[in-house]
């Protein structure tokens, strides 16, 4: 006889149905709640936040008001009762995801009873699937996961009304306005309602799989389903004819295609409904294989980290291996095609208007509502597979312990991230303690993989304007490879708008400020002298250094504009004043003149046994020694820059010609 892979050791254990959401809420924890204190916010993130907390509900209606309205009414709630701090918006996506896996797990056990296996498997699955990786971004998500689980709520409801004939009404009352939350807040889900009639038959065949039984099994399904029919047909109406933002949102292109080109529409449309599923299902998994970044992880975290991922899996291979003990006759025909319809009806919403689904950000999150069919189709798969021996519970655990690494993996990226955006704040702080009201940041692409340029309008505006409470925005963020044509191309003197949904910002292309932050360096304010040769900016940079402003930067001192800092708890504490403080305090002062101040803190800066990771950023000591009479010390660091990078020579003679000229 064999032996279980697992051992008999556990034989003695007994399953318990609490053990599946404590479970489940273990796997969420280990993968997504590890690092909650030390993660912020990202992405679409900082407007919602900034609006929410400077603009308040007024401004949350006129942010969502062209495309989610009934969802800007729960952002309204949330951000009211949650607040600006960071770590407790990870807790509460972490809830939310996990509450989904609680629900796929007893849908998955109602409507197939004794199937425990693919009930808690289908639920682990749901809560690591390795398409979807921006979890961290758990405000945002935490809100997508809100509405996925009132449709899983409304339809757990649902199929208990099969269960419970006389208090079958109260089940449907309970779960139509929670299918209509999911039909009216977003699109993401909304045709995932096509699969509650397969889930209802599913159930009903699971209880009378007789053919004799057909004609009933069809009744009991059409009684059960046609009140959430008649919801999903009046939101489709709603999102079809009344809501005036839909199409100008979303355009369906499949409809176009369908009417110009039929045949090779139709045939792009089955390659990419083919192509889709199989990333969602088979691609994903490749990317577990992937190893810690060394950038990220050092050498005593990977150890930590390769060690709890096995006993984690031993864990999940343990309890998976229990929950199957006494399932009954294996059927996993039906819970597969139930996941493949789940699969199919997930991805209509893209197909429609052209929607590209993939891996890695952003469009990861296009796969969201395919993770209920996937989840369902990979247990019910694994089911087929012996319990006795172990396998199915050790390859299962295997997976699952995989994914979490995956998510643990990405968690890691987005704290780079999140550290990263916090220096450059606080580094930025520093440098201008304060801005003229109207002033535009432009910088290079920053090293920003959540991130776009539209995100860090937001932050900035909090710390420079967080009495601001009206419409009319202060200041605007810009990259400038890619809003070149709202600043760098203007001629001087003239405006510069930019719409921000909730407010708008008014500027002018002479307030420009050119930034450069390329971490482990400083972030630096570009010299319109100097800069414009310097061979170690793209072209692009190089050009608009020509327009930089710095004059745009307020005095510490200055009565009109009062200096300001990151808020602690939105961007966390102040970093070390290590170079980078000196660095920038040294720039301010030389913008004031004040170079014997700038000269002292150079004295500090280079005592401190830290050097520079860019070598413009000696450039200010130089010129500071250099104005106040000492020549040797600024030819000193003058050689130093050239002898470390010889690119420098041409905006090192800039800068001489100009110290020279002015002595």
């Amino acid at each position: 006889m064999e032996r279980p892979l697992i051992g008999n050791s556990v034989e003695r254990l007994k399953y318990r149905s609490w053990m599946a959401p404590v479970g489940l809420l273990a796997v969420c924890f280990t993968a997504y709640g590890l690092l909650f204190p030390f993660l912020g916010w990202y992405w679409d993130e900082w407007p919602i936040t900034w609006i929410a907390n400077k603009l308040g509900n007024s401004g949350l209606v006129r942010y969502f008001e062209t495309n989610r309205p009934y969802w800007g009414m729960i952002y309204g709630l949330t951000t009211g009762l949650i607040g600006a701090v960071p770590w407790r918006w990870q807790l509460f996506g972490l809830f939310w995801r996990w509450l989904g896996a609680v629900l796929i797990w007893a849908i998955a056990r109602t409507t197939w009873p004794n199937k425990e296996f693919r009930a808690l498997t289908a639920g682990m699955f749901f809560a690591v699937w390795p398409s979807f990786t921006q979890q961290s971004i758990a405000m945002m998500y935490g809100h997508f996961f809100i509405v996925l689980d009132c449709f899983l709520l409304s339809l757990w409801l649902n199929l208990n009304a099969l269960n419970n004939p006389r208090g079958k009404a109260w089940y449907i009352l309970a779960g139509l306005p929670l299918a209509a939350v999911n039909l009216l807040a977003m699109e993401y889900f909304f045709l995932l309602e096509v699969v509650r009639p397969v889930f209802l038959w599913a159930a009903l065949y699971e209880r009378q799989p007789e053919k004799k039984d057909r004609n009933i099994r069809l009744r009991l399904m059409a009684a059960l389903w046609l009140p959430f029919l008649l919801v999903f047909a009046g939101a489709g109406y709603w999102r079809a004819f009344l809501f005036p933002h839909q199409t100008h949102n979303y355009q369906p292109v499949l409809i176009t295609g369908l009417k110009t080109d039929p045949c090779q529409t139709l045939l792009t449309l089955a390659i990419t409904v083919i192509k889709d599923i199989w990333t969602v299902l088979v691609t994903a998994w490749g990317q577990v294989l992937r190893l810690p970044d060394a950038a990220l992880f050092s050498a005593k975290t990977t150890v930590l980290y390769f060690a709890g991922l096995v006993i984690l899996a031993i864990l999940i291979a343990i309890l998976v291996y229990k929950t199957g003990a006494n399932d009954g006759k294996k059927r996993s025909w039906p819970a597969v095609v139930t996941g493949l319809v789940g699969l199919l009806s997930a991805g209509i919403p893209f197909w429609v208007t052209g929607l590209p689904v993939g891996l890695g950000f952003p469009n990861d999150r296009f796969t969201l509502p395919f993770l209920l069919g996937a989840s369902l189709v990979l247990a019910s798969v694994l089911e087929l597979l012996p319990q006795k021996i172990g396998i199915r519970a050790v390859l299962t655990a295997l997976l699952v312990a995989a994914a979490i690494g995956l998510q643990i993996q990405t968690g890691f990226a987005y704290r780079k991230d999140w550290n990263t955006q916090r220096n450059l704040f606080w580094q930025l702080s520093w440098r201008a303690p304060a801005l003229k009201p109207g002033t535009a940041v432009v910088s290079t692409n920053l090293p920003l993989r959540y991130f776009s340029d539209n995100s860090l309008v937001a932050p900035l505006n909090w710390v420079y304007a967080p009495d601001n409470h009206s419409a009319a925005m202060d200041y605007m963020f810009y990259y400038a490879s890619v809003r070149a044509d709202r600043a760098l191309k203007l001629e001087p003197g003239q405006q510069i708008y930019q719409g921000y949904l909730a407010s708008d910002f008014t500027g002018s292309s002479d307030q420009l400020l050119m930034i450069d932050f390329q971490p482990p360096a400083c972030l630096r304010v570009l010299d319109a002298d100097y800069d414009p040769v310097n061979p170690l900016l793209s072209p692009l940079m190089r050009e608009a250094a020509k327009r930089s402003n710095p004059s745009v930067i307020v005095s510490e001192n200055s009565s009109v504009t009062p200096a300001r800092s990151p808020d602690t708890d939105v961007f966390g504490p102040e970093p070390a004043r290590g170079w980078c403080y000196y660095f920038e305090k040294a720039s301010l002062l030389a913008d004031q003149g004040n170079w014997q101040a700038a000269a002292d803190l150079g004295d500090q800066a280079f005592a401190l046994g830290d050097y520079p990771n860019d070598p413009m950023e000696r450039f200010v000591f130089i010129e500071a020694y250099a104005r106040t009479g000492n020549l040797e010390r600024a030819r000193e660091l003058s050689d130093e820059v050239v002898k470390i990078t010889p690119q420098t020579k041409a905006p090192l003679d800039k800068l001489w010609e100009r110290i020279e000229s002015q002595q």
